[in-house]
């Protein structure tokens, strides 16, 4: 891990958010902003640790986590570039993190005190508007999800994942999967046995192509079928 200052008013990468910002706000976003490099594996947030950030995304993909009964690690979504992490601790009864975040590429964050990040959103109403429609349709995505995993039978669900890979979160086609097995099979709350099986099916079906870590969706409307059914 790597920590430097950074300068926010000369970021190439701003969010849609900070973008709406004026000059002067940026420099006071600046005094409580450093950005830190990880490599992959790297403990971003630690659950449970004291809350003290917002983080955002600059490059790369992280896995958000919470563990559950026994330590078992659940995975709760992926992030890439312009997520940001960790908008709970805004709240000022919450003093740990939510839940913890592992790098699984090379990734650049900032992180921004939530103290300076709260003063901006009682600043300026159009940054404070951009915050929350980030938080509605965060939400809204995590709530479709949990529903799906909930309602779904596999193949149904592994299908979901994969267009929310696509279509969310690297938003290409084909993709890397920066996921073991298991990871993919905590996400979508199975074995990775399971997974492994369905992966191959859908491959053998001409639905998608397997190649290593990489994925290539062949016939979307076909995903999207076993997804609405289910």
């Amino acid at each position: 891990m790597d920590l430097t200052n950074y300068s926010c008013r000369n970021c190439r990468i701003k969010s849609r958010a900070v973008s709406v910002l004026e000059h002067d706000q940026l420099a006071i976003l600046e005094q409580g902003c450093s950005q830190t490099d990880f490599s992959k594996g790297e403990l971003i947030l630690k659950e449970n640790a004291p809350a003290q950030f917002v983080t955002y995304i600059r490059q790369g993909f992280v896995k958000l986590y919470k563990k559950g009964i026994s330590a078992k690690e659940y995975i709760l979504s992926i992030s890439g570039e312009g997520a940001f992490l960790g908008l709970q601790n805004l709240d000022e009864k919450r003093k740990t993190n939510y839940f913890s975040a592992v790098a699984i590429t090379d990734t650049k964050v900032c992180y921004l005190d939530i103290h300076y990040f709260d003063q901006l959103l009682k600043m300026n109403g159009a940054f404070a508007s951009e915050v929350i429609s980030y938080i509605f349709h965060d939400e809204m995505n995590y709530f479709e999800r949990l529903i799906n995993n909930v309602q779904q039978q596999l193949p149904g669900r592994l299908a979901t994942a994969l267009l929310y890979f696509y279509r969310q979160v690297y938003k290409k086609n084909p993709f890397e999967l920066n996921l073991t097995k298991a990871e993919l099979a905590s996400l979508i709350g199975t074995s990775r046995e399971s997974v492994t099986r369905q992966l191959k099916s859908f491959h053998d079906d001409g639905i998608i192509e397997l190649q290593k870590s990489q994925i290539v969706i062949r016939d979307e409307n076909k995903l999207e079928e076993i997804k609405q059914k289910g």
